[in-house]
């Protein structure tokens, strides 16, 4: 149970981050799943008219979508949801109470959504990773970490220019 995620993709999130800090920031990743795998290959921001707050942001929903809907018509299909991603500024990378309640309300709808968490200032940022899994039929939702690897994507690696905000 990776998550594979893009240089440039992590190096957007943090860069979001900066900009943002001290507020929250986040949005949608984008990419294809392997097996238990998941491989981040994009994302979408937060949105113009996205709020941002010291401990939480609401995204631009709308915008939102009309960027996933361009970006799987750019990919013709080929890029998936696969989470969401959000910052924690000046905090921890780890899951707070909201946030897995919010992964859990993504999980009932996603099989394996993803949580991306940023947590940094200026130069130093950490990211961690989970996903929710159903403990049993009729089991409680269990929140697993995820490990988290970067790699360097092929030059010839479309990109999805709808994407940028």
């Amino acid at each position: 149970m990776t998550v594979w995620i893009a240089d440039h993709v992590r190096a957007k999130i943090v860069e979001e981050g900066r900009a943002l800090f001290p507020l929250e920031t986040g949005g949608v990743l984008l990419g294809w799943r392997d097996g238990a795998d998941s491989i981040v290959a994009d994302l979408i921001g937060a949105g113009p008219k996205a709020l941002h707050g010291r401990h939480l942001f609401l995204p631009d929903h709308a915008w939102q979508l009309h960027e996933l809907r361009a970006a799987f018509a750019d990919s013709r299909g080929d890029l998936d949801y696969l989470g969401d991603w959000h910052t924690h500024p000046a905090g921890i990378a780890e899951m707070s109470k909201q946030d897995h309640k919010t992964l859990g309300y993504l999980t009932r709808r996603v099989r394996g959504a993803l949580m991306v968490i940023a947590a940094g200032a200026a130069d130093d940022w950490t990211l961690g990773a989970w996903s929710q899994r159903r403990a049993g039929l009729f089991g409680r939702l269990q929140t697993d970490e995820r490990d988290l690897r970067s790699f360097a994507a092929p030059s010839n690696w479309p990109r999805f220019p709808a994407i940028a905000d």
